[in-house]
């Protein structure tokens, strides 16, 4: 589905994602891992239309468009770190921006119904402003809103940050529901060890370099783990 090859994102003079190389194929959830400041965040962004980028990215054999609305009519949904929500716009204004894409606006509202089925909470706060929400209650919502435009591949950046602990296992439960149901992802976490038990392939990044690929067996085995993290002190699940 998704390709990368020699992919670069630069702020200036500074290349923040050096040449790195990436595949997602259909119905896997692929884990983009590494410390903060290891890239991650920018090489989605890039992928999302939303920082310009070198090198060569492409979507079912065909170049990834560059602008973020052609990439989400084009089926890539991003859930950027922070959530985005609109903290002054309800619950449902919240959802209801998801679909702004989507040509076939006459089943959006069965749509928004089965989110807040999948998310109760949801449906208890519609009519609330966003910005009331708990944290985890904003990450269902951004989740929620990103799937309500019917991606083909789910993009998260970093969704367990600031969870609590019983949040982030019910956010990891959700995504391997998901690709369960059919959806790609992939996925971008810090948090090494609970992200490399639902993947089925991923990649290590590092200071803007791709440090090491394999199996989540693989990477967990490899000293690179360790040492892409606190210096080789073996990342917390």
């Amino acid at each position: 589905m998704l390709e990368i090859e020699g992919l670069e994102v630069s702020y200036g003079p500074i290349r923040a994602v050096k040449g790195i190389d990436l595949r997602v194929g259909t119905g896997e959830i692929v884990a983009l891992i590494g410390a903060n400041g290891a890239g991650k965040s920018s090489t989605v962004k890039a992928l999302a239309g939303l920082l310009p980028y070198a090198g060569r990215a492409s979507w079912n054999g065909r170049p990834l468009p560059h602008a973020p609305e052609a990439v989400l009519r084009a089926g890539i949904a991003l859930v950027p770190e922070g959530r985005g929500i609109l903290q002054r716009m309800t619950v449902e204004e919240n959802l209801r921006l998801g679909a702004y894409a989507r040509q076939d606006r006459g089943a959006l509202t069965a749509d928004i119904e089965a989110q807040m089925d999948r998310f109760p909470i949801l449906r208890k706060r519609r009519g609330g402003l966003a910005g009331l929400l708990s944290g985890g209650e904003q990450q269902m919502l951004a989740i929620a809103r990103a799937l309500l435009s019917r991606p083909r591949l789910l993009v998260l950046d970093e969704p367990s940050l600031g969870l609590a602990p019983l949040m982030v296992e019910q956010v990891f439960a959700l995504i391997s529901e998901l690709r369960a149901g059919g959806l790609s992802i992939l996925l971008v976490e810090q948090k090494a060890r609970q992200t490399l038990r639902v993947a089925d392939h991923a990649f290590l990044l590092e200071t803007g370099r791709m440090r090491a690929s394999g199996t989540p067996d693989e990477l967990a085995a490899s000293p690179a783990l360790a040492e892409a993290f606190l210096g080789g002190i073996a990342p917390a699940a």
